[in-house]
């Protein structure tokens, strides 16, 4: 079976799944091909190199990231086996199902949609509610990961139906989550800045998949085009990105090393 993973990665979680999932089935005899959306323009997704279609991408309040919902209304219509993978710190409910709807309304035929848990990787004021985990955390969750994804491995390569978040529950909890998202989101999250330890690097503006940022008289300036994927908040070389004063208590704030312990850059 010839497989396509389409994904978009924040932080390197989604990476990281991809990676494993795309492993896992090589090893079950398919081909698979894995395609980053910030490298790879819709265009060139081609419906004849697959046999089965995978989407993956982090949970962003019950929706996928913006860059991946736009990327996904581009891709062409088909009627091949669709599956889709989220990620997520804590709570997926019905994301993967709902994220999919693009290509489902387009015709692809989902047969499998369900959450891998990774390191939780947004933490800021007003919204911090779970911690950034310490790295021998992040190594126990990154252990229970593994094994998780070697099942969705087997029950993909077996095009068996396998619907995680569908339920009253999910689709409940996920239509509320992102109700609250649309009305209140503006309000609870803070503007990123580059306070004075930024040297001006310019890593911020190579690698944030939206151009919110530039370089100006010496020093990142951030724009409004933020999706908090996180990717600059974490891996600024200086920690110099913040998002107000209390994010400078690394202590309570903590920055993450990704899931390689190294920045993630598609």
């Amino acid at each position: 079976m010839r497989v396509t993973i389409v994904y978009f990665s924040g932080t390197g979680n989604t990476a990281w799944v991809v990676r494993e999932l795309a492993e896992q089935l090589r090893a079950l005899g398919d081909e698979v091909t894995t395609r980053s959306c910030e490298t790879f323009a819709p265009s060139q997704i081609d419906p004849a190199e697959w046999d089965t279609l995978g989407i993956a991408f982090p949970v962003h309040s019950s929706f996928a990231p913006p860059v991946m919902r736009d990327y996904l209304g581009q891709l062409p219509p088909g009627g091949k086996p669709l599956f889709a993978v989220t990620t997520a710190g804590y709570w997926a409910g019905d994301t993967a199902w709902y994220g999919a709807q693009p290509l489902t309304d387009a015709g692809y035929e989902l047969f499998l949609c369900a959450n891998v848990e990774m390191p939780n990787n947004f933490c800021i004021p007003r919204v911090d509610f779970l911690p950034v985990p310490p790295p021998e955390r992040v190594e126990r969750i990154l252990e229970l990961a593994g094994p998780r994804v070697a099942r969705l491995a087997e029950r993909i390569h077996r095009g068996a139906e396998h619907y995680e978040g569908t339920g009253l529950v999910g689709r409940v909890g996920g239509g509320f989550q992102r109700w609250g998202y649309a009305a209140f989101g503006s309000l609870l999250l803070a503007r990123f800045y580059a306070d004075e330890s930024c040297t001006g690097c310019g890593w911020c503006v190579r690698h944030c998949p939206t151009r919110s940022w530039e370089l100006r008289d010496g020093r990142a300036r951030f724009r409004d085009r933020c999706i908090y994927c996180m990717r600059c908040y974490h891996f600024c070389p200086e920690e110099a990105i913040q998002a107000g004063e209390k994010t400078r208590e690394t202590a309570r704030y903590r920055r993450y090393g990704g899931p390689e312990g190294q920045p993630y850059a598609p």
